[in-house]
């Protein structure tokens, strides 16, 4: 179960998903796609920001359950092409790292140090971080318009989205994926939602919500990332330590 739970994790972080039936989801709104595309056009002007991540994941299989809870944060400087991520999982604490085409992340003890992959070259260095991969994923998708909604008190317009299996499939990070196959018929009853400001056209926070069944087990899990400090000077520094001989075959005792 633990593996199911790790595809989850792995599609909700990545990719994010959007309602994935048998049935074709309808056409998009029009104001929908406005707002898509004007929150790429202004993102795509955006030299920094930061996110706050949290996520639930519950796995069963009719005889045991297993909730695991994930909470992080980061900091982007995409002029800088530099990125920077905590995340905690029950006991763990993990820091990973980007530098230019380098991603860089901790690997626990007694092993210690970095384990290091290349970042694609084939696609614009900002789409692999967390705001600019949920933009893709509404660019690339059908998207509807949900009117205002008031979030944390502040007005926001809200947009959601039912991306296909190919294109979350488009999405997912193969080196972290491993040899896990995400199969057409695993992914069930997934949502998107997008706030937007409606002053700057800036996302502010963003949920996804999926379900995967995998040989007789479930597992669902909801991640809220929230976006803030747009443009704000973004220094990341990147401990020395990162680089000393990283680990080219990832983590030593990683499945």
């Amino acid at each position: 179960m633990r593996r199911l739970v790790l595809a989850v994790c792995i599609v909700s972080l990545l990719a994010g998903c959007g309602t994935f039936l048998g049935d074709s989801p309808p056409p998009s709104d029009e104001r929908a796609v406005a707002a898509v595309e004007e929150a790429n056009s202004t993102v795509a002007a955006v030299k920094a920001y930061r996110y706050e991540m949290e996520m639930r994941v519950t796995a069963s299989d009719g005889e045991q359950s297993w909730t695991v809870r994930v909470d992080g944060d980061g900091a982007v400087n995409v002029s800088a092409k530099r990125m920077q991520a905590t995340t905690r999982m029950q006991d763990q604490t993990i820091e990973s790292y980007v530098d230019g085409y380098k991603a860089y992340q901790g690997c626990q003890d007694p092993w210690g140090g970095y384990a290091v992959e290349n970042v694609s070259r084939s696609d614009p260095w900002a789409t692999a971080t967390p705001l600019h991969r949920q933009l893709l994923l509404f660019e690339r998708s059908n998207v509807y318009w949900r009117g205002n909604e008031t979030l944390d008190g502040n007005r926001t317009v809200l947009v959601t989205a039912s991306p296909s299996a190919e294109t979350i499939e488009s999405l997912m990070d193969r080196r972290q994926a491993g040899d896990m196959e995400l199969r057409r018929g695993s992914l069930e009853n997934a949502t998107a939602q997008l706030w937007l400001d409606p002053e700057t056209n800036r996302p502010v926070q963003s949920e996804l919500r999926i379900q995967i069944s995998q040989r007789g087990a479930t597992a669902t899990a909801t991640i809220t990332v929230q976006y803030s400090e747009y443009g704000d000077p973004t220094a990341i520094s990147i401990p020395p330590e990162v680089y000393d001989d990283p680990h080219e075959l990832g983590c030593p005792g990683a499945s």
